[in-house]
């Protein structure tokens, strides 16, 4: 994946994004190491977050659409 600012936020509603054509499931590298299983959104607007508790992230490793 490019090299980008990437952010960690909360989904106000996470329903949501499980229908939409622009979530995929991501394994996320956190700034302290960790790795969690989380929602990668493509389209960067959503007004499906809450900004207010955003942490950096250090990659995310998109998983496989195939299955």
């Amino acid at each position: 994946m490019a090299r980008k600012n990437l952010k960690v936020v909360r989904l106000i509603e996470p329903d949501l994004c499980l229908e939409c054509r622009f979530a995929h499931m991501a394994q996320v590298e956190m700034k302290d190491g960790s790795v969690q299983r989380m929602v990668h959104c493509r389209r960067l607007d959503c007004d499906n977050w809450d900004y207010q508790s955003a942490e950096s992230a250090v990659s995310v490793d998109a998983e496989d659409e195939a299955a």
